[in-house]
């Protein structure tokens, strides 16, 4: 028997939904046992956020500073054949649970000479905390074998509006009856079991080293490089931000409102611009394939 270990926090429920959809496959047979972990912050994240409550988890996010963990309510006896690590970004860094595991004596113990595939669910950027989830497992001794990334098929502007109404308001449903439902679709999140069979065979077969080139080949994880560009540099911005209200805590709640204007003035005005230049780049390549 195959044994697999799911460590994950969900705030919304969605993630679970994508994990239990991709790893379907092995839950009806009988050669896999699997275990879930699900990560509780010590205080607990509304869901809906407030918007003091999303905005302050913010600095932490960005310089991923451990929280307190509840304790695990069940032993855990390895070791696994492959770990699952489910995780969503907050301000584009690992969740704040994500982040404190990782910093625990127990990631230490579970992943240290595992095989790691990790599962995003994401609005749309996702790429600088898969690096920095990677680093801290390789860091632990474990091997990142794939990843698997579900996002919001919206446009950059309309999934920032959609996923705001969803956090604050707690509807998964179509803002105003005009835009699109927020979040990842039924559609992608059933479509994960497919993932999950690339899984059971690599396991079965024993060559777990091919499971990121099987994904990759159905498209577990599509990088979109116009999101990508502009994810870079709010990740700067974003660190820039971080360290100086850490550093100013009788200002905080000031500087935490200068941010969120920050924030929304870079979705209003940079987003669009980045997807001109995004589509700008993409004409200028095709033509100079051409010729």
């Amino acid at each position: 028997m195959k044994k697999i270990m799911v460590i994950y926090y969900s705030q919304t429920g969605q993630l679970k939904q994508v994990v239990d959809s991709l790893l379907s496959p092995l839950a009806a047979d009988s050669r896999f046992s699997i275990d879930y972990m699900e990560l509780r912050p010590a205080v607990a994240y509304p869901f809906p956020w407030t918007r003091d409550a999303f905005l302050d988890v913010f600095p932490e996010s960005v310089l991923e500073m451990p929280i307190d963990l509840k304790p695990f309510e069940a032993d855990y006896s390895g070791p696994y054949d492959l770990i699952v690590l489910a995780f969503q970004p907050w301000y584009l860094s690992p969740s704040l649970p994500i982040s404190a595991f990782l910093k625990s004596p127990d990631a230490a113990g579970l992943l240290r000479g595992s095989r790691v595939v990790t599962v995003i669910g994401a609005r749309n950027m996702w790429v600088k905390s898969l690096e920095r989830v990677e680093r801290g497992v390789e860091s632990l001794g474990g091997t990142l074998a794939g990843n698997i990334t579900l996002t919001d098929r919206a446009l950059n502007l309309v999934s920032a509006v959609t996923i705001g109404y969803w956090m604050f308001h707690g509807k998964k449903d179509r803002y105003l009856g005009v835009f699109p439902k927020p979040g990842i679709s039924d559609a992608d999140i059933d479509g994960a079991a497919r993932f999950g069979r690339v899984l059971a065979d690599a396991l079965i077969s024993g060559r777990t080293d091919r499971i990121g080139e099987e994904l990759d080949k159905l498209g577990a994880a599509e990088i979109n490089d116009s999101l990508a560009r502009l994810e870079n540099r709010a990740k700067k911005i974003f660190e820039i931000w971080a360290k100086l209200i850490t550093k100013r805590p009788r200002i905080r709640r000031l500087l935490l409102n200068l941010f969120f204007v920050e924030l929304i003035l870079g979705l209003v005005i940079l987003s669009p611009l980045n997807s001109l230049l995004g589509i700008a780049l993409k004409s200028f390549r095709k033509k100079a394939t051409r010729t």
